[in-house]
């Protein structure tokens, strides 16, 4: 082949591919943040509008935030952006919401959640909701984090989850158009560090307070101690439903106060031989609330139930008898004591499992306080929040390969990505603030003038080299 006819026929070729393309826009990147142009309020939400019940007694001694990080609207708000965003991850390709899901109330439907290199993780994803109030104030199902700070960071390191490391996160956020104006506004600094990471998705998640239920209606439309279940419309079943689960299925006993949270880890005797996982020591595990728990599609720390109706038969006549079962699960409250099974008939658990609906909150679980605030902006191909000269760089030094700069979903990159890149060129992640957020016009059918000129200018180093050669 002549040197001369090379540049011209590879060129021929990428229009030959290009053509059956189709033109839908797709970015090759985690996208940037769309907030709103006022910070929202999750102090209002998570502070000023909790009903009294959650301000005060019981609830309120459980909460968990520390002295030196209360939540903040700018702290939320970072922490929100930091949750979605799938720069935490190693390959730029999972985010904690991956694994927290708010339909599922930021829990996962998969028994085991699936890691950034495909590898699943050794528990069930937990539930979030209502996070903020656990007394002991640990956290995973055996308590190894001491607190939710030091949680948050721990699955961004893990092997199997995300696979990053501190140093390279901060590093990779720190040259965002965006995050040093988050971290400004939430701690006063542009710096970007682990401890403020830490401390934002900490705010966030805290934030998340489940308290507009059924439920939470009957608790307001009655007096302490005793909901008013007919005022709040709970049906006959329902209402039986209650009087169980604070009477002879002891559920109240481990899920206390009326936001149903755990107090401590407990051994429910899902086996009699507890010694393949101990758990927080023991097999005991994290008691977490049942706020949501309809919706979660997957109970248990290893996920084993896949249904409120097999949590509840389980509960009735199916706890297993080991020598460290919670004393709760024991006839007589001694440890001499057989499982208690109360063996609840059909109509019993139905009832069971209609109150247990009564605790879903669907207004937190639609709330656009917690909803994954990202957008595509297509052409930024080095993922820094702003379509530039940079990006540029990027797509030349990718063009012919199947990663890097793809734009168009086509699954390489080539001189369509250019197109979609110079259509967008000068936009930046502040076109995305506000709610009038603009969407990239349908890129053209690349012409084959401009194929060839694309696919002259991503060859000319290869013509120079042919032409020393």
């Amino acid at each position: 082949m002549s040197q001369r006819r090379a540049p011209l026929l590879l060129a021929l070729l990428a229009l030959t591919v290009l053509n059956g393309v189709a033109a839908t826009l797709r970015a090759d990147s985690p996208g940037v943040p769309a907030l709103p142009p006022t910070t929202a309020n999750y102090r209002k939400y998570a502070i000023d509008d909790l009903p009294q019940y959650f301000k005060a007694g019981a609830i309120a001694s459980m909460n968990n935030t520390p002295v030196d990080n209360q939540l903040t609207n700018a702290g939320a708000t970072l922490g929100r952006v930091l949750f979605y965003d799938e720069r935490l991850s190693h390959n730029d390709g999972l985010s904690c919401s991956s694994c927290h899901q708010q339909q599922h109330d930021f829990s996962d439907p998969n028994q085991l959640s699936t890691g950034f290199q495909g590898g699943h993780t050794g528990r069930h994803s937990m539930g979030l909701s209502n996070a903020a109030y656990y007394a002991p104030k640990k956290f995973f199902w055996d308590q190894r984090a001491a607190n939710l700070e030091t949680q948050v960071l721990m699955p961004i390191q893990d092997a199997v989850e995300m696979g990053t490391n501190l140093t390279q996160l901060t590093a990779e956020l720190s040259a965002t158009k965006f995050y040093p104006s988050l971290f400004q506004n939430a701690f006063g600094s542009p710096e970007v560090t682990s401890d403020k990471i830490s401390k934002a998705l900490s705010q966030f998640v805290r934030s998340m307070v489940s308290y507009q239920s059924k439920f939470d209606q009957a608790v307001q439309l009655g007096v302490p101690g005793a909901p008013n279940y007919a005022a709040a419309g709970y049906t006959a079943q329902e209402q039986l439903g209650a009087t169980l689960f604070h009477g002879d299925g002891r559920c109240s006993t481990c899920h206390v106060s009326n936001a149903q949270i755990g107090d401590a880890p407990r051994n429910i005797g899902l086996k009699a031989d507890s010694s393949a996982d101990l758990g927080a020591g023991n097999g005991t595990f994290k008691t977490p609330s049942l706020r949501n728990s309809e919706v979660r599609d997957g109970y248990m720390h290893d996920g084993r139930f896949t249904s409120l109706e097999q949590v509840v038969e389980f509960y009735s006549s199916g706890v297993q008898d080991n020598q460290f079962l919670d004393l709760r699960l024991r006839d007589n409250f001694l440890a001499t004591g057989q499982p208690y099974r109360p063996n609840f008939n059909a109509t019993q658990q139905a009832a069971l499992v209609a109150f247990l609906k009564t605790l879903t909150d669907q207004s937190f679980l639609n709330n656009e306080l917690f909803s994954d605030p990202f957008e595509d902006l297509p052409g930024d191909f080095n993922n820094d929040g702003e379509v530039d000269s940079a990006d540029l760089a990027v797509w030349k030094t990718a063009f012919g390969a199947t990663a890097g700069a793809d734009a168009d979903g086509d699954l390489d990159s080539d001189g369509q990505d250019f197109l979609v890149w110079q259509q967008n060129l000068g936009r930046s992640w502040e076109d995305f603030v506000g709610s009038n957020i603009p969407t990239a016009a349908p890129v053209p059918e690349p012409s084959a003038v401009a194929i060839l000129t694309m696919a002259a200018l991503a060859l000319a180093p290869l013509h120079r080299r042919l032409k020393r050669s």
